[in-house]
């Protein structure tokens, strides 16, 4: 007689644009039977999470605007961020080589130390190969504990659109663990923009002069979830008429 045991529940969602997919992640966490637990270690000690086994989210047009949810009209939750707020978060942390004096790393520090030479393998070599992936992840980041970031990497990937006849650069990022209200429209709105600065940077194929666009975000992470704090904001969203 086989053991009954509990499998993990891997979730795909095929979303339009970045406020499609935050809205979608959001009505199927409380859709599904997902897994809830209090948090020994790390941020919000004690309180419950709710979060998904594995999420893979693909965002087709992840460039249209608004990059960020808009509440309905009448309802008295805040937004979960803005466009000033990710522009700003695009501006001094992505892209932005600083590290304060109780930081141990940020984002924009690990990103900015490779992004010249990725930048000169495309304008240099063509699009024509997939060294392209960008790690904020460090191994040493394990001994610092709760330290650890919670964006993992960004794998990049440029793809002739044979319909268009241009290019299009594709982003494949991945998350340890996330915050689904704030964290997510956040930060793939910084993200966004930092793809669509890649795409001016690099500029057309130097190999047949096609030029590059902007193109598709795929996103991963085993730990996507809302906190209980913000558990009533995340069903009031997404059951509001």
């Amino acid at each position: 007689m086989s053991e009954k045991i509990e499998y993990l529940i891997p979730v795909f969602v095929d979303a339009h644009n970045l406020p499609d997919a935050w809205y979608q992640l959001q009505k199927k966490l409380w859709e599904i039977d997902a897994y809830e637990y209090p948090v020994e270690w790390g941020s919000y000690p004690g309180q419950l999470r709710r979060e998904f086994d594995f999420v893979c989210c693909r965002i087709k047009h992840p460039g249209l605007r608004p990059l960020c949810d808009d509440m309905p009209p009448g309802m008295s939750i805040p937004p979960p961020t803005t466009m000033d707020r990710i522009e700003e978060y695009f501006s001094t942390y992505i892209l932005n080589p600083h590290v304060g004096e109780n930081e141990k790393y940020t984002y924009g520090s690990r990103i900015c130390i490779q992004v010249d030479g990725l930048i000169s393998s495309f304008r240099e070599q063509g699009f024509g190969h997939v060294k392209s992936c960008i790690e904020i992840a460090r191994p040493e980041d394990l001994v610092d504990g709760k330290s650890q970031p919670c964006l993992r990497l960004i794998d990049i990937k440029i793809r002739k659109d044979r319909i268009a006849n241009v290019y299009r650069l594709h982003f494949i990022v991945y998350f340890r663990v996330w915050d689904l209200w704030g964290g997510f429209p956040q930060n793939l709105g910084g993200l966004q923009l930092f793809k669509e600065w890649l795409v001016e940077q690099i500029g057309s194929n130097p190999k047949d002069g096609l030029p590059l666009e902007d193109g598709e975000m795929i996103v991963m992470s085993k730990s996507l979830n809302v906190r209980e704090h913000m558990f009533e904001y995340s069903k009031a969203r997404v059951y509001s008429k």
